[in-house]
């Protein structure tokens, strides 16, 4: 796991957020984005995080 994703999970568990950070986690271990609901309220710094960490993992699965 990249540095990123563990501290957006540490960020969603801190926040009170377990099972969002579950839902993350298992997306980013098979290599797909995760796309939180919008209804769910997450904090801006939270978003941006997730944001890159679905760029890290794009990056790492696009084809060379």
């Amino acid at each position: 796991m990249h540095t990123k994703q563990t501290q957006a999970l540490w960020e969603l568990q801190r926040q009170g957020l377990p099972d969002i950070a579950e839902s993350a986690a298992r997306h980013w271990s098979e290599g797909r984005r995760y796309e939180p609901d919008e209804a769910l309220h997450i904090p801006r710094s939270i978003e941006t995080l997730i944001e890159q960490c679905n760029w890290e993992i794009e990056r790492v699965s696009a084809p060379a």
